[in-house]
């Protein structure tokens, strides 16, 4: 026996429409579209089980790829759970930031401050955006002591 996965199905595509569209190559002991438990409607997934794998490549290698309902499906040799690679649930992992919090900026330049930004904008342009201001220098930019 040969378990087969089909994804990409259009949602119209039921169990019935994949045994018949297998049985074309083989006899099938199984296909199945899984639906979802709540809304009751197909996740666009499914299985065939086919008795020969000899049967089982020749429907793949004929309908991977096929175009249905403007959806090209993607048929293959379904995977064990066990050989499948670990899947990450993002809604219980914590997100970890790129910086430790607990350390303070150690910026560049004298004193290691920030620059600091103005409000007033007395260049007399009409963009809104704030102005840098050297913080060892004055308003008239001479040096500050």
């Amino acid at each position: 026996m040969t378990n087969i996965f089909i994804a990409n199905l259009d949602w119209e595509i039921s169990s019935d429409d994949l045994h018949a569209t297998f049985s074309a190559f083989g006899k099938v002991s199984y296909a199945h579209v899984v639906y979802d438990r709540v809304t009751k409607k197909s996740k666009g997934y499914g299985y065939v089980e086919m008795e020969s794998a000899d049967e089982a490549i020749v429907a793949i290698e004929a309908l991977k790829g096929l175009e249905v309902n403007g959806r090209k499906l993607d048929v293959k040799i379904a995977s064990p759970k066990g050989n499948r690679p670990e899947k990450v649930d993002l809604k219980t992992k914590k997100f970890q930031k790129p910086f430790n919090k607990n350390k303070s900026f150690q910026g560049g330049g004298q004193g290691g401050s920030r620059p600091q930004y103005s409000q007033n904008n007395n260049s007399g342009s009409h963009h809104k955006r704030p102005r840098f201001q050297n913080p060892n220098l004055g308003s008239d930019s001479t040096p500050r002591d």
